[in-house]
């Protein structure tokens, strides 16, 4: 039996479906009922044929990782947890609470694994947690690179690089753990949530895009590392799990060509960058809802980040990353909202 926390999430969702659909037994945790069709909605996508003979490996659990007796009740019995639920916000007012479930709950699922004596955990973490400190001078981000105090980073990236440490704790301790830091996905699922809120704003219209860069990966890549972690009992390690570096602008172009659209063609100076979140800032003081750009999300849309994929290559070397393209098409077949 595996547990799978954020089990209705972009990704926790498709590590249920794959666990699964490999013939294992999966115990999926959630904390809303509505969200369990996720998950069904998911598996009948990519499992038409065998979905529902599928879901009858799946066991629900209402529980939330800050809650040890919900975890206790949930991980007994499993021998292994694959923890991937998080909180994902870079608005100030959360950064409490990015702490709260990010760190706090990965400290408690380590804690209780390493009373249940679970064999194994397998952490999501995020590229957010690796540091910028290295030895190297080609700037690219390895697995190997030391946070840096000094660096200005977001509240998210605190709370999940805090994360890591909890499980570095456990496997200090004897829990075999092992950590994922994926980048930006892209997949089936919801574009009014997470990092698939992209396509439903260029399907909408978008005339500016940013001078920055990041790594983009299909979601499927990151569950094939999961599993393949799982069965070859990993531990003591992370793995950038992070498919193609490129531009915003690239990526944009790619996506609408997909979708028919056009394509953004105004670059956003700093000026207009900051004045944009400023404002929503300020309209949202009015709205009182949350704003759509925050000042950490503005700065990171400026910058060029390049993450190295030798190592995840290295330890699998039949895995392949999926083509951009294709996990844009996909990303397009799979909208479920």
């Amino acid at each position: 039996m595996i547990l799978v926390t954020g089990s209705t999430g972009l990704l926790g969702s498709h590590v249920v479906c794959d666990i699964v659909a490999h013939g294992h037994t999966v115990r999926a945790m959630f904390r809303s009922e509505s969200r369990k069709s996720v998950v069904e909605r998911l598996m009948h996508f990519y499992y038409p044929d065998r979905a529902d003979e599928l879901l009858k490996q799946v066991e629900w659990v209402s529980g939330d990782v800050l809650d040890l007796v919900d975890l206790k009740d949930a991980m007994q019995g499993c021998e292994k947890v694959i923890h991937c639920a998080a909180l994902v916000s870079f608005h100030r007012r959360d950064f409490w609470r990015l702490f709260e479930t990010n760190r706090k709950g990965t400290a408690n699922v380590v804690n209780v694994a390493l009373d249940l004596g679970v064999q194994q955990l397998i952490y999501v973490s995020s590229t957010a947690a690796v540091g910028s400190d290295t030895t190297y001078t080609d700037h690219i981000r390895r697995e190997s690179n030391h946070w840096n105090a000094n660096e200005k980073v977001s509240g998210y990236s605190l709370s999940k690089y805090s994360a890591e440490k909890e499980v570095w704790r456990g496997i200090e301790e004897g829990l075999p753990a092992a950590i994922v830091n994926p980048s930006i996905m892209l997949g089936p699922g919801n574009w009014d949530e997470s990092s698939l809120k992209i396509m439903r704003t260029l399907q909408n219209g978008l005339s500016y895009y940013t001078s920055g860069g990041n790594a983009f990966v299909d979601v499927r890549d990151v569950t094939l590392i999961i599993r393949k972690l799982t069965e070859t009992n990993a531990s003591g390690e992370r793995y950038l799990v992070t498919g193609t570096n490129l531009s915003f602008k690239e990526l944009f172009d790619k996506i609408c060509a997909q979708l028919g659209v056009k394509a953004p063609s105004k670059l956003a100076s700093k000026f207009l960058i900051g004045l944009a979140w400023r404002l929503a800032g300020i309209g949202a003081r009015f709205t009182g809802k949350r704003p759509t750009i925050t000042k950490e999300s503005a700065e990171s849309s400026q910058k060029t980040t390049v993450y190295s994929t030798e190592k995840v290559r290295k330890a699998f070397p039949d895995f392949e990353f999926t083509p951009l393209e294709e996990t844009i098409a996909i990303t397009i077949k799979g909208r479920m909202d």
